[in-house]
């Protein structure tokens, strides 16, 4: 099972690095600089203080003086304090500004590999059929293109440090072999032994990324779904039941987030005792029993003071990964199966249908997945260019399932749709959206102006268009009664209008965009008697132009439409 993670995190670094493998080595690079310069700029001030006469002791024998009055010395340049007080500075501002390069980017790739593994992501979503989509919570899509996509950018940076990390420790062991094979077996022996032992908190980790994933996307469901209610919560008075829900899926979420941290924290406490306890038997092995000089032991102790923090570094690195595994999982589950619910991407190849005759419907039924029996049975019918037709019915009988297949959202399980006797299949099929506005009773509107609302349908349309499109929609007059106008801001999901004022400024959208036909899917449905009849009027005025769909339950919507479908008759 570990072998599993430790293939998965590999996978996605390699994923990383192809995404920019340039960038990415020379942050490795970089990295592996900054270890090894990580403090030389105060072991580096007592030598070059020896070599203008500043003496801590009448012993001190430094090569790195040596070299650098060496190296002056070929120069020609004489040695005083204020010099090498500025080569010191130099040295640390160039330090300082390695690190600074590394910092800034670390981020850049960083944040330029999430856009990507976020853009590759929604653009597969985009593109899957209408069935999957439906078939999924929408939270869980937000979830995992924002929080998961999240956590995928710093698993691979944290992936990038532990490869430093790892280089660097090979680093300094390299140099404690040279000085003592056997101190440094020891000491490698002594870190295994310390490794093992928190060896099993690893699997604790992984399943607490798990655990932590599953509260995480309960939450942020349950958010989702109250935000976008809070209008019936405070109608019905129920503030404190749904309080209470989120207040326990926070407390759940609150108990594994301190679960980690006494992971993490008893981790690091049993490599902070192990560590003494390696450096003291490495310091008593080294006087009992091996003949090594007092400069080479004082050397080793200080390459081992860097190699064991290295470890424990590594270790928490680790632990950081396999916590996040899950939400890379989840994130690559998502985007496979998004991939497996692809339409055909070809579709802006081909040339969209244009409605000239008719609309044909020939024995078309459908059956949901996991069903037996189709929603209606098959259907033959025609719809003649500029016709008003009415779709009626009960509830279940499937009304909006034949209006979706019409539109080309669905796929029909068998029978063929036409326009002008070219079969709606295929490419076709998506190309034929193109030429279909569909207006729902549940209206989306941006926290934006109303311009802004109308023209994302249509980003050629000029203010002229928009105010054709607000009369046609009978939604001019109290446009133009706003404070500004088309530029009007009129709150999250039109918040700041009406019911009947949203509906038919999603009417007026939906024939900006110039459709050949529009379904209107119950869209009066939750309107008084007078935003019913401004509707009623709309439609009136459209009858004979434009190819209309309608869904609704009351009479009084579609009183004026002479061809009726009647889905319960067959």
């Amino acid at each position: 099972m570990l072998d599993s993670r430790i293939t998965r995190l590999w996978q996605v670094f390699l994923d990383f690095f192809r995404f920019d493998p340039g960038k990415i080595s020379l942050a490795l690079c970089l990295m592996l600089l900054q270890g090894l310069t990580a403090g030389v700029g105060l072991l580096l001030i007592i030598p070059l203080l020896h070599l203008v006469g500043i003496n801590f002791s009448e012993h001190i024998e430094s090569p790195v003086a040596n070299g650098v009055a060496g190296m002056f010395g070929r120069l020609g340049v004489e040695l005083t304090l204020p010099l090498l007080l500025c080569l010191y500075i130099l040295i640390v501002a160039a330090i300082a500004s390695l690190r600074y390069q590394l910092s800034v980017l670390n981020t850049a790739t960083q944040q330029r590999y999430i856009h990507f593994i976020r853009n590759r992501l929604y653009r597969r979503l985009l593109a899957t059929h209408w069935q999957f989509i439906v078939e999924n919570k929408m939270s869980d899509f937000t979830h995992s293109l924002t929080g998961q996509v999240q956590s995928i950018g710093v698993a691979v940076q944290q992936i990038v440090q532990l490869l430093s990390n790892l280089i660097l420790a090979l680093v300094y062991i390299g140099f404690a072999l040279l000085l003592s094979w056997q101190m440094c077996l020891l000491a490698l022996v002594c870190a295994s032994i310390l490794l093992a032992i928190v060896l099993p908190f690893n699997r604790l980790v992984y399943r607490s990324g798990h655990t932590q994933l599953t509260s995480f996307k309960s939450i942020f469901q349950m958010l989702t779904e109250q935000l976008a209610s809070l209008k019936m919560i405070k109608s019905y008075s129920s503030e404190q039941f749904y309080a209470d829900q989120v207040e326990q899926s926070s407390v759940l979420l609150e108990e594994q987030q301190i679960r980690i941290t006494k992971i993490n924290a008893l981790t690091q406490w049993v490599f902070a005792v192990g560590t003494v306890i390696i450096f003291s038997l490495l310091f008593y092995f080294s006087l009992q029993w091996l003949d090594i000089a007092l400069p080479s032991l004082l050397l080793l102790l200080v390459i081992f003071s860097r190699l064991l923090p290295q470890i424990l570094t590594i270790q928490s690195t680790c632990q950081r990964l396999l916590h996040a595994v899950p939400a890379i999982n989840d994130v690559d589950d998502m985007l496979m199966r998004c991939e497996a619910a692809q339409e055909s991407q070809s579709a802006s190849t081909v040339q969209t249908p244009v409605l000239n005759q008719h609309i044909g419907l020939h024995d078309v039924s459908y059956r949901y997945p996991g069903q037996d029996q189709p929603v209606f049975e098959p259907m033959n019918l025609e719809i003649q260019r500029n016709q008003t037709v009415a779709l009626v019915g009960p509830s279940g009988s499937g009304k909006t399932t034949l209006a979706d297949l019409i539109a080309g959202l669905l796929v029909p399980d068998s029978g063929s749709i036409t326009c002008d006797g070219i079969e709606l299949s295929g490419e076709q099929r998506l190309a034929w959206r193109r030429r279909v506005a569909y207006v729902t009773q549940e209206v989306f509107l941006f926290h934006q102006s109303i311009r802004d609302n109308l023209i994302w349908v249509n980003d050629q349309a000029t203010d002229d268009d928009c105010w054709r499109v607000l009369k046609l929609a009978a939604a001019d007059e109290f446009v133009r009664q706003l404070p500004t106008g088309l530029n009007t801001i009129i709150g999250d999901r039109g918040i700041r209008l009406s019911g009947g004022e949203r509906q038919r400024l999603a009417l007026a959208r939906a024939l900006l965009s110039n459709p050949q036909l529009l379904i209107l899917d119950e869209a009066t449905s939750a309107l008084d008697h007078d935003n019913e009849q401004k509707i009623q009027q709309a439609l009136q005025q459209l009858q004979g132009k434009l190819t209309i769909l309608v869904i609704a339950h009351r009479e009084t919507t579609i009183q004026h439409v002479e061809t009726r479908v009647n889905l319960a008759s067959g």
